[in-house]
């Protein structure tokens, strides 16, 4: 079963993979303009916490125009200073108010960490609604993974027998082949190779007890949208 879509903002969600950025309070000058945004639906008054999911799933898809209308020029540089797109992993977690404001908070369900988006109350947003998005926080988010650090993942996961995350870093059909090997791959897979062609990284590993090999194949492009199941291909000998 693909894990291609965690469920949290009723669409997919997004996925960040740098260090943290701090929380910022004021408001500057603003990306969106008033043309772009009128195309979007109003959100002039709906909740502080859809508001932010309509922006994390903007930042998550790479739709900045988007992005922009919800984000301060503050906010937004947080957001694509971490990753563009965002990718598909955050679930919202929580939802608080503070002076004015309310925190809603997301978890990446891919790696672990946290982000917090400061959004305006519907009161105090200006007479359009937009922009309201003021403050972005991230938190214990791991630094990105190249392909390489991928691939070894995977090669981690199938050698402990863990299932589930076996399908999470790789497409079926390398699943199927990667079983096809051993349902357990086992620890004496060593990386001895690493080469890049057409979009994909190839990265080869040899068992230290048997001496066969394993090349892995991981979209780079795949990769760097924040997809799920980036090891795409599998060669055995």
């Amino acid at each position: 079963m693909m894990i291609r879509r965690i469920i949290g903002l009723g669409s997919t969600t997004a996925l960040a993979v740098t260090a943290p950025l701090l929380l910022t309070g004021a408001t500057p000058a603003n990306a969106g303009t008033t043309a772009s945004c009128s195309k979007l639906a109003s959100a002039t008054n709906i909740s502080a916490a859809t508001y932010a999911d309509r922006l994390v799933r903007a930042w998550g898809s790479g739709a900045t125009a988007t992005a922009n209308c919800y984000a301060t020029t503050a906010t937004a540089r947080t957001l694509y200073g971490q990753a563009l797109p965002g990718g598909i992993h955050w679930r919202r977690v929580s939802t608080e108010g503070a002076a004015g404001t309310i925190y809603v908070t997301y978890h990446d369900d891919a790696r672990g960490g946290n982000l917090t988006i400061g959004v305006q109350n519907v009161g105090l947003r200006a007479a359009d609604g937009w922009h309201a998005a003021y403050a972005a926080k991230f938190s214990g988010e791991p630094k990105a993974w190249n392909a390489v650090q991928w691939s070894d993942n995977l090669v981690r996961a199938w050698g402990r027998g863990d299932a589930k995350w076996t399908a999470y870093y790789a497409t079926p059909t390398a699943v199927r082949e990667l079983h096809k090997v051993a349902a357990k791959g086992g620890p004496h897979w060593t990386r001895i190779a690493t080469e890049g062609a057409a979009g994909t990284t190839f990265v080869t590993y040899r068992n230290d007890v048997t001496r066969h090999t394993l090349v892995i194949g991981v979209s780079n492009m795949g990769l760097s949208q924040g997809d799920a199941h980036a090891a795409y291909t599998v060669r055995y000998h």
